[in-house]
C-alpha cells in the first residue's frame, strides 16, 4: 500500500499545528505601547474575521512604514506568510518568505531568520517539493541550533526526516528523525509522534515490520488527537498484515470503526477498506466485495485521490483470479490516478499489475515501460539519497567557511585589541611618568618652598637670640656703666635703644608650634596693641589648628605681627578686630582697623605689608587690602587648610 497519503496527512497537521503555535506566538514584546497609524492598521488585521480584510490590513500597514528597519516588519510580514499559506496561495507565501528573510538579515535577528526559512519549508511541503522542504528546513535549523532554540532545531529537524521519507530516501530519513529526538522535550508531543512515525515508515519500507509496529506504538503514545491516535493504529494493524498477523490487525480495523469519534467520511473509508482487504487476504473467500466497493464509492465522491490509489489496487488483486477484465480495469485506474497525483510507485505497482493481466503482445511495451520507470525510480531514489547528502555538506561547509571567517575576524579583532592596549599601556605608562614626573617636581618645589619657611624661620630665630644674647645686653652693661655719670637724657636716650633691641629679639624670637601655638599667637597679638588701642579676637578656637602645617602655622604667626606692627606704627587706631573662620577647606581671618587709613598706592610701596602678601603667597593663599583715607583698613586672609 502507497504511504503517502498517510505523510500527506501527518505533514499537513503538522503545519496547522504549527502554524497556530507560531501564530499564537507572534512577539508581542516588539510592539510595546504603539500609536502609530501602521500599528492601528496591524492589529485591525489581526482581529478581522475575513482572511483577505486581513492581508488587505497588513499591507496597508507595511505601506505605512517609512523606516524599513521598523522591528514591526517581521511580525507583520510573518501574519502575511501565515494566512496566504490559510489560502493556498503558496506562490506568495514564497515571495513573502524572501522579504522576511530580508528583513530579518538587515535587522540581524535570527529568531526571525530561522522562522522565515521554517515558513518557506513549509510552503513547498505543500507544493510536494521535498527537496526545497529539506533544504530551508536544514537552514532554519542550523541557526535555530546557533541561537541555542533546541525545541525548535528538533522541529526542524523533523520536518528534514519527512521530507526524506516522501523521497524514499528511508536510510535518511531514519538517520535524521532519530537525531531530532536529542533535541525534542517530552511536551513536544506533536513533532515526537510525527518521528516516530517516520522511523516507523523507514522500518516497514524496509521489511522491518514488527520494529516498524513498535514505533508506531511510540508515535500513538504521543499522539496529541484522536485523529492522530486513529492513524497509528491503522499504521500498526498494516505493519500487522505485513508479517501475516491477520487476527490482530482486523481486531484493530474493526476497534477503530466502532470508535464514536471516527466521524470523517474519509477516514472511515480509509478503515473500511483496509479491514476489508486484510480480510481478504486471510481468505479469499470472505464476503468483502461490498466494502471494499463501498470504500471506493466514498472516497471517488470525496475526490479523495490517495485514497482512490488502494481502493483500485485493492479491488485489482480482489478480482485477478475472479475476474481479470475487472481486475484489468482497476488497474488501469490505479495507473490513471497514479500518473495524476505523480506516484511513481504506485504506478509502477499499476504496469506491473497489468504485465500479469495483458495479452502477450502488450506486454512488451508494458514491459518496457516499467524497466524505464523502475530505473527512474532507482536513479531518483539515489539521487535523492545524494541530494540530501549534498544539502548537508553544502550548508556544512558554508557553515565551516562562516565560522572560518569569524575566526579570522576575531583573530584580527585579537590583534587590533592587543595593539590597542599596548598603545593604551604606553600611553599611560607615559602619562604615569609625566604625573610622577610632575607630582615629583611638585613634591620637591612645596619641599623647597618648606625649607625656604623654616630657613626663613630659622634664621629669624638666630638673629633674635643674637640681638637678645649680645646686642641687647652690651647695651644693657653700657646703661649700667654710665648709670651714675651720664646726663639723664643721655640714659634715657640708651634706655630707648634698649627696649627697641628688645622688641626686635621678641619679633623674631621662635614660635612653640604644638598646643601652646594658639595661647602665644593670643599673647604676641595683645602685646602688640598699645593702651590706647582695644583688640578684638573671635573665631580663634574654632580653627583646628593641629590640621596646620608647621609652616602654615610660621606664616600666620608672622603676617599677624607684622600686620599688628604696621598698626601701631602708622594706623593710629582706636581699635583692631582680628576674626577667624573655617569654610570649605580654608582658613580666613579678616582684619579691619578704624584707623586713618591710607591710599592704596602709599600701602603697596611699604615694606611691611609687601612682605605680608609674599609670605602669604609663598604657602598658595590668597590676600586682599581694602583701604581710603580717614576709613580705616581692612585686610582679608585666604589660606588652603
Amino acid at each position: 500500500m502507497n504511504l503517502r497519503p498517510l505523510f500527506f496527512i501527518c505533514s499537513l497537521l503538522m503545519l496547522s499545528i504549527s502554524a497556530c503555535e507560531s501564530s499564537a506566538s507572534f512577539s508581542e514584546d516588539a510592539q510595546a505601547v504603539r500609536k502609530d497609524s501602521a500599528f492601528i492598521l496591524f492589529e485591525k488585521g489581526k482581529t478581522a474575521k475575513d482572511l483577505r480584510e486581513k492581508i488587505s490590513y497588513f499591507n496597508k500597514a507595511l505601506k505605512e512604514l517609512k523606516f524599513k528597519k521598523d522591528t514591526i516588519i517581521p511580525d507583520i510580514l510573518d501574519y502575511k506568510i501565515y494566512y496566504h499559506v490559510s489560502l493556498k496561495e503558496y506562490d506568495s507565501s514564497l515571495y513573502f518568505s524572501d522579504s522576511l528573510i530580508n528583513t530579518a538579515r538587515a535587522q540581524q535577528d535570527s529568531a526571525y531568520l530561522a522562522k522565515a526559512y521554517y515558513r518557506k519549508a513549509s510552503a513547498f511541503r505543500n507544493l510536494n517539493q521535498y527537496e526545497k522542504q529539506f533544504k530551508n528546513s536544514f537552514a532554519s535549523r542550523e541557526i535555530y541550533l546557533r541561537i541555542g532554540d533546541t525545541s525548535n532545531a528538533g522541529r526542524r529537524t523533523s520536518e528534514m526526516a519527512s521530507a526524506q521519507s516522501q523521497l524514499t530516501d528511508y536510510t535518511g530519513a531514519q538517520q535524521t528523525a532519530t537525531e531530532a529526538l536529542e533535541y525534542l522535550k517530552e511536551n513536544d508531543s506533536v513533532y515526537l509522534s510525527s518521528i516516530y512515525n517516520t522511523i516507523a515508515t523507514t522500518y516497514r519500507n524496509q521489511g522491518l515490520y514488527d520494529d516498524a509496529a513498535k514505533e508506531w506504538n511510540n508515535a500513538l503514545r504521543y499522539a496529541s488527537s484522536s485523529r492522530d491516535s486513529l492513524s497509528n493504529l491503522n499504521n500498526i494493524a498494516l505493519a500487522l498484515q505485513d508479517e501475516k498477523r491477520f487476527d490482530e490487525a482486523i481486531r484493530i480495523f474493526e476497534s477503530i470503526l466502532e470508535r464514536s469519534d471516527l466521524t470523517v467520511l474519509k477516514s472511515r473509508a480509509r478503515f473500511m477498506d483496509n479491514l476489508a482487504y486484510t480480510k481478504w487476504l486471510q481468505d479469499p473467500s470472505a464476503p468483502v466485495l461490498e466494502d471494499l466497493l463501498k470504500a471506493k464509492e466514498i472516497r471517488r465522491r470525496q475526490n479523495d485521490e490517495n485514497g482512490l490509489l488502494a481502493s483500485y489496487d485493492h479491488l485489482s488483486d480482489y478480482f485477478r483470479d475472479k475476474n481479470s477484465q475487472l481486475s484489468k480495469k482497476y488497474s488501469d485506474s490505479l495507473l490513471l490516478i497514479a500518473k495524476n497525483t505523480g506516484s511513481q510507485t504506485a504506478q509502477l505497482n499499476a504496469i506491473q499489475k497489468l504485465i500479469d493481466l495483458s495479452p502477450a503482445e502488450k506486454t512488451k511495451g508494458l514491459s518496457t515501460q516499467y524497466i524505464r520507470l523502475n530505473d527512474s525510480i532507482r536513479s531518483e531514489n539515489l539521487r535523492a539519497k545524494n541530494l540530501f547528502a549534498k544539502i548537508r555538506y553544502d550548508e556544512e561547509q558554508k557553515q565551516r567557511e562562516i565560522n572560518n571567517l569569524h575566526a579570522k575576524a576575531l583573530q584580527q579583532k585579537l590583534q587590533t585589541e592587543e595593539l590597542k592596549n599596548q598603545t593604551i599601556i604606553l600611553s599611560l605608562g607615559g602619562l604615569l611618568l609625566m604625573v610622577s614626573g610632575g607630582f615629583g617636581f611638585y613634591y620637591l618645589r612645596q619641599k623647597h618652598e618648606r625649607e625656604k619657611i623654616k630657613e626663613a624661620h630659622d634664621t629669624e630665630t638666630r638673629i633674635s637670640k643674637k640681638i637678645h644674647d649680645e646686642l641687647a645686653n652690651d647695651v644693657y652693661n653700657v646703661m649700667s656703666g654710665m648709670q651714675e655719670i651720664a646726663p639723664v637724657a643721655m640714659m634715657d636716650k640708651l634706655e630707648h635703644i634698649y627696649k627697641r633691641t628688645r622688641n626686635i629679639s621678641r619679633e623674631n624670637s621662635s614660635i612653640p608650634l604644638g598646643q601652646n601655638y594658639l595661647p602665644h599667637l593670643i599673647s604676641t597679638l595683645s602685646s602688640a596693641t598699645s593702651e590706647d588701642t582695644r583688640l578684638i579676637l573671635r573665631g580663634e578656637d574654632t580653627v583646628k589648628w593641629d590640621s596646620l602645617t608647621s609652616e602654615k602655622k610660621i606664616i600666620i604667626y608672622r603676617v599677624l605681627q607684622e600686620i599688628m606692627i604696621n598698626m601701631n606704627k602708622h594706623s593710629q587706631a582706636s581699635l583692631v578686630a582680628i576674626i577667624f573662620s573655617e569654610e570649605r577647606n580654608l582658613l580666613k581671618i579678616q582684619y579691619s582697623d578704624n584707623g586713618i587709613g591710607t591710599s592704596e598706592n602709599q600701602l603697596k610701596s611699604g615694606n611691611g605689608l609687601q612682605n605680608v602678601e609674599n609670605r602669604i603667597f609663598s604657602i598658595k593663599g590668597k590676600l586682599t587690602f581694602e583701604t581710603e583715607t580717614d576709613r580705616g583698613l581692612k585686610i582679608f586672609i585666604q589660606i588652603p587648610i
